[in-house]
């Protein structure tokens, strides 16, 4: 079972998200902002992350900028959710963008393609 973390501000995205991820298959675990991610993934790395962009203490590209400089949280591949535009210099192969407001079916796309580039399951 892969395990995602969700970040989201927004708790009424973040808990129907987590509830149609945990239908699923998926373990899932849901935080508010950046710096929350960032303890939350020393306590236990996730197999993927998904975050959104515009969130108060530490945003999405905090974030990622975070999560690409250490060693132990770089491999965990990422989609961004977001009314935003991304920073560009934070694509990757191991990165999706799903524009707010998303179909379902675009984030489980998006979470399902991840997770078999990495090997991982559900």
């Amino acid at each position: 079972m892969s395990h995602v973390l969700i970040v989201d501000d927004e708790p009424d995205i973040a808990t129907v998200l987590a509830e149609i991820l945990g239908d699923e298959g998926f373990d899932v675990r849901v935080v508010h902002d950046g710096r929350q991610a960032l303890a939350a993934m020393a306590e236990k790395l996730p197999d993927l992350l998904i975050t959104d962009l515009m969130m108060p203490r530490m945003d999405g590209h905090a974030l990622i900028r975070e999560m690409r400089g250490n060693e132990a949280f770089r491999h965990i591949p990422i989609v961004v959710m977001s009314a935003g535009l991304l920073d560009k210099s934070l694509l990757a192969p191991d990165l999706r963008f799903v524009p707010k407001p998303f179909e379902i079916e675009q984030m489980l796309e998006a979470v399902t393609r991840l997770l078999r580039e990495r090997g991982s399951t559900r």
